[in-house]
């Protein structure tokens, strides 16, 4: 056991570069976790705003992210060191959480969660982008170290979500948001004393107008393909909480409990991906896993009970432990000359879902119900799973 999980690490055992690497994950990943999934609820009921102006902050926030970090992802591609980088976005969490806790304004909180929460977003794809270029210098495969980045996050979603519905319920969304500050605070010494500085890799400049990523109808195929499946994923996690407090009628803490255990679940799927990969093929395991969500979707639509939310959670951890485990080495498979370019679009395809999952989950639950948004969920997955057939297996 212990050679196998020392196996994941670029040097077969871990470093001081690795487990930072693995720290800061974690870290972000719970504080994304203290504050994602109470967020719609903050805005309902501390702030006061209606479904529409809920989903035009989710939105609005999301769209922020991906120009911030198309930004910096340009930044760090012109040889600013991504420690540096990452190191901003850590100190923006902090200034912008801080000014979460203690205003209830909603003009002023969707300014700071624009300009400064939606800056911490550009943190996960520096850090993994860190990461390949340490696994390129180590000339090690990339799946397995980053499907251990990348569970280090689900891990932070096992134990922040049950958490952060009890902190908010029973303490408030004030204490809830200076731990997420304090989390970032953390971050900012942890990148600055331990995370290494590593020169920029010589950029090539030939055929760069004919090697265009926007030419090549596989890699377009698969971010369309993302960009559904994950306006899918977002437009659930905005409204699960809602649905299961006022349609259902359960306690708002168990969408803390599904989403805690859906991560949990995500953790070995991840872990086992990254390996089962080079077996049946990166395209064939996101495939089924999209189904697997599709499933996810229709089941909530159709169940009531406790037990049958946490059940369910088994399909939503294959959907987004495999989609989270190979996506970012399918894009880069893809187009291994345009590394950075095809990991940024990676990123942003995620995000646009989110903006699109935002204005459509606020639109649907404002005019029709939470529960028909199940319904946009599961037409989404639909053509996501269409879409991936028909990008090239490699």
């Amino acid at each position: 056991m212990k050679k196998l999980f020392y196996s994941l690490f670029p040097n077969n055992q871990p470093d001081q570069t690795s487990v930072s690497l693995l720290f800061t994950c974690f870290f972000v990943g719970i504080a994304g976790a203290f504050t994602v999934p109470t967020m719609s609820l903050f805005i309902s009921e501390e702030v006061g705003a209606r479904p529409f102006l809920i989903g035009v902050f989710f939105m609005v926030m999301t769209v922020s992210g991906v120009l911030i970090s198309q930004i910096i992802g340009w930044w760090s591609d012109q040889g600013i060191d991504r420690k540096r980088l990452i190191l901003i976005c850590n100190i923006m969490g902090v200034i912008g959480f801080v000014i979460f806790a203690f205003n209830r304004n909603y003009w002023v909180l969707l300014l700071t969660s624009a300009i400064f929460i939606s800056t911490t977003s550009a943190a996960i794809p520096q850090v993994f982008a860190l990461a390949r270029e340490i696994l390129d210098r180590h000339t090690r495969p990339s799946e397995t170290f980053s499907a251990l980045l990348r569970s280090q996050i689900s891990l932070g979603w096992v134990i922040g979500p049950p958490i952060a519905f009890f902190i908010a319920t029973g303490l408030g969304f004030t204490y809830l948001f200076l731990l997420a500050a304090f989390m970032f605070m953390v971050l900012c010494f942890v990148t600055y004393f331990t995370l290494p500085k590593i020169d920029p890799t010589p950029k090539n400049t030939h055929n760069e107008i004919d090697d265009s990523i926007w030419r090549d109808k596989n890699i377009i195929l698969l971010a369309i393909s993302f960009v559904f499946m994950y306006c899918a994923n977002n437009m659930y996690l905005i409204s699960i909480p809602l649905y299961i407090a006022k349609d259902i009628g359960l306690d708002s803490s168990v969408a803390g409990l599904m989403m805690g255990t859906a991560a949990f679940i995500e953790i070995p799927i991840m872990l086992l991906s990254g390996r089962y990969a080079l077996r049946f093929g990166k395209k064939k395991m996101m495939s089924v896993s999209i189904v697997a969500g599709t499933l996810f979707y229709i089941g909530i639509i159709m169940n009531t009970s406790l037990v049958g939310f946490i059940g369910l959670q088994a399909l939503n951890g294959i959907f987004v432990g495999v989609t989270s485990a190979l996506g970012i080495s399918l894009f880069q498979d893809l187009k291994p000359k345009k590394m950075g370019q095809v990991t940024t679009l990676y990123s942003n395809s995620i995000k646009t879902g989110g903006v699109l999952g935002g204005v459509l989950a606020g639109s649907i639950a404002d005019y029709y119900s939470f529960h028909t948004v199940f319904f946009a969920c599961t037409i989404m997955s639909i053509i996501s799973f269409i879409t991936i057939l028909k990008v090239r297996d490699v």
